[in-house]
Parts: structure tokens; sequence; C-alpha cells
């Protein structure tokens, strides 16, 4: 077994399979932003703190862990995974500047500002969660937005008759805190989102962001952190197994050719690919078509676990280009498995393009509301 500063050394000194695929680099479109270059500076770590600048510690966060450089290293190497260990070795004072001024809120798993006044409204008429068989948790930063995904979930729900609850205050995962470098505050996060789970005692959770979902499945275990006596579900997963079992059918489509993001999570670190395209087909039937970049291969959206925070320019450049692509396989709607791809997504597209494009950004519940009707 390579540890992992024998991985971080190999892949400083690799031929740069993986800089193709990069999220970042595709939309910075600079040599520095490559994961080779970042695993270079990564290694000077290994040599002593003394050598790092703020430039190059800034490299460590300029990754959204999203993991396609694994996909294409012929050897495996994963590229989020050194940049992780390199931002857990950095002392608070050397953070980039925005990461340092958010600490606090992150840590504290407050880093958004609680639920709009729409979603508060909408989660009041959620009473009686417990012993509810199946929970919805959507995540804080969908929570902190105008609630269309919520809104729509709800619809969606009241037409298939489905019974669920949604917890008024959902404690955070960690996840932000874990992939910015703060592990141990991270761990306490989980163990206080594993604790109201276990009171709640759904048979189901049903987790609509996939950052969210990557963190409980993949982070939790390494934490030592176990969710007992629920079984924890994707959205798209959940949402195609409830249409098959309402044998839901849907009219005839015309808004226009579909295309579907696969976010990172869902996708690369969770094998999700099927379920959403199965949703998405049975609606359009033929008007379905795939981006230039999908499944393994597809760009992250921009949110990079925590790089919307650290880097919010970049994740602007990465919501452009992802948008863009949709565009040029003309698309007028884009649909994604996971409503914080979809927030970022619009949160950060580009103005001049919208200008000139009018594609939709839905989220799997959206895009079954829009089909129901």
């Amino acid at each position: 077994m390579v540890d992992l500063n024998e991985k971080t050394r190999l892949c400083s000194v690799c031929f740069k399979m993986c800089r193709d695929v990069c999220s970042v680099a595709g939309a910075t479109r600079h040599e520095a932003d490559s994961p080779h270059n970042r695993a270079f500076f990564a290694e000077l770590i290994l040599e002593g703190k003394e050598n790092l600048t703020a430039e190059i510690i800034d490299y460590f966060y300029r990754c959204s862990m999203c993991k396609a450089c694994r996909e294409a290293c012929e050897t495996g190497m994963d590229v989020s995974e050194i940049m992780l260990n390199a931002r857990r070795e950095l002392d608070s004072n050397i953070l980039p500047e925005k990461v340092r001024e958010a600490k606090e809120k992150i840590i504290s798993g407050g880093y958004y500002n609680g639920d709009s006044p729409e979603v508060k409204k909408m989660i009041s008429k959620q009473k009686d969660i417990k012993n509810k068989d199946i929970l919805f948790y959507f995540g804080r930063r969908t929570r902190a937005t105008n609630g269309d995904t919520i809104r729509s979930t709800l619809s969606v729900m009241e037409k298939l008759g489905v019974d669920f609850g949604i917890m008024e205050d959902e404690p955070s995962t960690g996840q932000i805190a874990y992939f910015l470098g703060f592990t141990h505050d991270a761990k306490k996060l989980c163990e206080l989102f594993s604790q109201k789970i276990s009171e709640l005692r759904p048979k189901k959770l049903v987790v609509f962001s996939s950052c969210d979902l990557r963190m409980i499945l993949k982070e939790y275990p390494n934490l030592g952190i176990e969710l007992k006596g629920v079984d924890i579900i994707s959205l798209p997963e959940f949402l195609l197994s409830l249409l098959k079992e309402k044998n839901t059918s849907f009219g005839k489509w015309s808004d226009g050719i579909v295309t579907y993001h696969d976010p990172c999570s869902l996708g690369r670190e969770l094998r999700i690919f099927e379920a959403p395209r199965k949703i998405v087909e049975s609606v359009v039937k033929s008007g379905f078509k795939e981006m230039a970049l999908t499944r393994d291969q597809a760009p992250c959206c921009g949110w990079g676990m925590g790089l919307e925070i650290s880097h919010p320019d970049l994740s602007k450049l990465m919501a452009m280009r992802l948008k863009s692509m949709a565009t040029n396989v003309g698309a007028k709607v884009m649909v994604t498995g996971c409503s914080t791809c979809r927030d970022v997504i619009i949160q950060n597209q580009s103005e001049k393009v919208s200008a000139t494009n009018t594609i939709e950004i839905l989220d799997l519940p959206m895009f079954i509301e829009r089909a129901l009707k």
C-alpha cells in the first residue's frame, strides 16, 4: 500500500494525464491549475511548512474535490485526497483569506443563514416528523435559497400520495468543514447529525444534495460514525423507485431538448449514473441529448465541496462552462441530480450567456413537477 506521502511524490512527477479533465483547469485554461501542479506544491509540505507561501497555499484550495483526475489517471491517483491532506496540515493563520473569514461559521455548521422566509412557511406545514418512515434531508444551502426545490418536492409528493417528514431545523452533515480541512470540528458536526437522525428513527433517509450524501456514505465510516437502522438513499434512486411503484405516466414533453448534468459526488464517487437518466428519458423520450463530457468525465458545477466559498470567481467560471456545454447540444433544459448543483449554476450563470440563451436549470423534483402538469 503506497502511503499518501509517496502518492504525492509520484503525482508531482507524472506526465499529466489528468489535466484535460480537471474542472478548474478546464474553466481557467491555466496550466498552473492542473492537478499535477497542485501535487507538486503539496510535496513542499513534506519538506517543511516554512517553504509555503500564500500563493502556494492558495493552490491547495483551487481544487473542487471532484475526483475527475482519479478517473483519468492510469494509476488511480487521487489529487483531491492529496489536497485534503495538505489542508489538514495548515495552521489557521495561513489559510486563504475567504476561508479564514468564514471559518467560525463553517466549523459551527452555520455558514448559511438559515431558512429563507418562504422555506420556513413551507416547512411549518410538515408537522409530526417523529417516526415517519421517510425523512427528506434537503441540506442547508438549498434551504437558504428561495425554496424552488422544496416547493416542487412538496407538490410532487402530494400528487403521488407520499407521506414523509422534513426536519424543522436540519443539522449540518459537516461536509463543508471536512473538505476544507477542519477534520476535528467536522467530526463533531457529523456526530450531532447522526444523533439527530437516530432520535427521529426514519426507515429511509432521502438525501437531496449529492455532496451531503457523499459525506454520509463515504466519509462518515472514515470518521468512525455510523447511521444505524436507516436506509440512506440518493434522491434520483428514491424518485425512480417511487415513479415505478406508482406506475406514473407522463404526457407529451413539449419544452425542447433536455440534457443531464452528472453531479461529481453522485456520479464519480457513488456511481449513480443510470437512475436520473431513466427518469429523464421516461419523460422526454427521444428528446434527450448528452453533453460532451458526461458520467465519470462530467465537470464540476462550481460548488466543489467548498470551492464556492474559497474561490467564488472559479465557481462562476465553472458554472458558465457547464451551461455553455448544455447550450452546445441545443438543450432548452438542463436537469441535474443534485439540488446544490442547480442552486450553484443558477447563482453563478453568466449574464452575457443568459442574454442569448434561455436554457432552464432544473433539479429532478422540479423536472418531474413540470412533467406531471
